[in-house]
C-alpha cells in the first residue's frame, strides 16, 4: 500500500520541493492550502483548498494519513496585513496537532529551524513553541527537522544568500545557520518518511 502523506503548505516553496521528489508509485500525496493551485499535468498530487480551522474538513482529509507534514509558516511578519508568527505559524500547527491527538497512528513532521541571527528571535520563538506543543501532545510520533535557509535557483531571493552562506559554513557562526538546498532538504524529508534517520533531526 502507498504511504499517505498530507502536506500543509504543499503549494509553497518548501512544500513543492518535497512533492517533486515523492514518487507517486510509493506515496499518495495530498496538499493543503488556502488558495487554488494549478498543478502540472504530470503531478499526481491531490490538491485541497482548505481552511485549517475547519476541523471537519481537515479531519476528513487526514483521517487515514500515515504522515502529516507542516510546511506552513512565514519568515517575516507583516503587521499591515495582520500577518504574524502567531496566526501564520503557530496557530496552523496547533490546528493540525489538535486534529492528530485522537488519531494515534499518524506521524507529525514539523519543519522548524536550527538557528538564526538575533533579529529572527521572534521567528525562532514561534518555532520552539510549536515544538513544545507537539512533543507534549503527540509523544512518540512527533518529528522535527532543523534546517537553516532553504535555497533553490528558482528563487533568487533564497539562492544567492544560500550559496554565500554555504561557502561561509566552515565558520562556527555560519554553520549554525545551516544553509541547505531545497533538493537536499527534500531528500532528507523523504528519508524520514521511509523510516530512516536524517541528520536534520539533530540541532547543531
Amino acid at each position: 500500500m502507498k504511504i499517505k502523506v498530507v502536506i500543509a503548505g504543499g503549494t509553497g516553496f518548501v512544500g513543492q520541493g518535497i512533492i517533486q521528489l515523492l514518487s507517486p508509485e510509493k506515496f499518495e500525496v495530498h496538499s493543503l492550502s488556502r488558495h487554488k493551485y494549478k498543478s502540472h499535468p504530470t503531478d499526481k498530487t491531490i490538491y485541497h483548498v482548505v481552511n485549517l480551522s475547519n476541523s471537519a474538513e481537515l479531519q476528513h482529509i487526514i483521517a487515514d494519513a500515515d504522515w502529516v507534514i507542516d510546511a506552513v509558516g512565514i519568515l517575516l511578519p507583516n503587521p499591515i496585513k495582520d500577518i504574524t508568527y502567531r496566526n501564520s505559524s503557530y496557530e496552523p500547527a496547533k490546528q493540525l496537532i489538535d486534529q492528530l491527538i485522537n488519531q494515534p497512528t499518524t506521524n507529525f513532521l514539523f519543519i522548524s529551524a536550527n538557528s538564526g541571527p538575533f533579529f529572527m528571535k521572534p521567528y525562532l520563538n514561534a518555532k520552539r513553541a510549536v515544538e513544545r506543543l507537539m512533543n507534549h501532545s503527540l509523544p512518540g510520533r512527533a518529528y522535527i527537522v532543523y534546517p537553516g535557509i532553504i535555497y533553490d535557483k528558482t528563487r533568487l531571493s533564497s539562492f544567492i544568500p544560500g550559496i554565500l552562506l554555504s561557502h561561509a559554513a566552515k565558520l562556527p557562526y555560519f554553520k549554525k545557520l545551516r544553509p541547505i538546498s531545497r533538493k537536499t532538504f527534500s531528500l532528507e524529508i523523504q528519508r524520514i518518511l521511509n523510516g530512516q534517520h536524517s541528520h536534520l533531526e539533530e540541532k547543531i
